[in-house]
């Protein structure tokens, strides 16, 4: 006799048919994750709260089966629990010491008003107005130019359904810039990551400081004091303490600024949008 009061094998295979359905749980809740995202059938608050309660689920499951806590002695989910509550508040602040929260200084929105006249040069993607109808440019021409008529089968110009509304934005900072409407029945989503490399060409005839980058070729270079010109050749291969090869594309994230113009099927003003901005800890918006 054992001296067990139930089957080895049993428990295990029972064992294995609970990590099988909690694996299938976790795949078709990691499906439906992606389709919140993508779909984007909520706003972003929305979304980020129930990514938020589905990742609680999932981690619970992989914490309490897959790491066996479940049939471990209780102090070693304490154990665990006290490491976890002591890396999530170190995290948060040390995201929270090192990173400024974003600031939204402008931010306009305005439909185009550009009357169309025979006697001014238009480029291609110029958008212009007549009596109640826009028109948009499809090739640069200069005046007189042919009349954006609605019946015209002319190649310059093309007649848009809806408004052109020209977007207007500057910040102070952030790592993702998200416009909306507030107004479903005025649709408009537009959201991009403002990365802005450094296209900042190496001369020696130029004066450079501490913290300055520079660009050779493909390579960027770190400037490690300031220096006068005619300034040391930031090659890779130097030894020179004026300059450091750096791995990677530098970037300024700091006050972006941008423009769009995109068709609405209404009109529309600066109140019926809204623009957030996010960096390392922070997600703001304009009031």
């Amino acid at each position: 006799m054992s001296g067990h009061s139930e089957d080895p094998i049993a428990e295990e295979s029972k064992r294995f048919f609970t990590f099988f359905n909690l694996s299938m749980l976790l795949v078709a809740i990691t499906g439906i994750e992606i389709v919140i995202i993508y779909v984007q059938t909520f706003d972003g608050a929305s979304i980020i709260g129930v990514l938020f309660a589905t990742s609680i689920v999932k981690f619970v499951g992989v914490v309490t089966w897959f790491m066996h806590l479940k049939w471990d002695k209780i102090l070693n989910t304490i154990l665990f629990l006290m490491g976890l509550v002591i890396a999530v508040f170190t995290f948060f602040a040390v995201i929270y010491m090192s990173d400024d929260p974003p600031k939204v200084i402008e931010f306009n929105v305005a439909s185009v008003e550009n009357d169309w006249s025979a006697d001014a040069g238009y480029s291609s993607g110029d958008y212009v107005k007549i009596d109640d109808s826009y028109f948009l440019c499809l090739s640069d021409h200069s005046s007189p130019s042919p009349s954006p008529t609605e019946k015209s089968s002319s190649p310059t110009w093309e007649k848009v359904n809806g408004v052109p509304h020209e977007f207007n934005w500057k910040v102070s900072t952030g790592d993702l810039i998200e416009i909306n409407s507030l107004k479903p029945e005025n649709p408009f989503f537009h959201h991009y990551n403002p990365v802005v490399s450094v296209e900042n060409d190496w001369s020696a005839e130029t004066d450079y400081s501490s913290g300055d980058y520079v660009k050779i070729d493909d390579s960027y270079f770190l400037c490690l004091s300031d220096h006068s010109s005619p300034s040391p050749s930031p090659t890779e291969k130097s030894s020179s303490p004026t300059w450091e090869k750096v791995n990677g594309v530098p970037h300024d994230n700091d006050n972006i600024e941008g423009s769009l113009i995109s068709v609405l099927e209404k009109k529309a003003s600066t109140e019926d949008f809204r623009i957030k901005v996010r960096s390392e800890a922070f997600w703001v918006e304009n009031n």
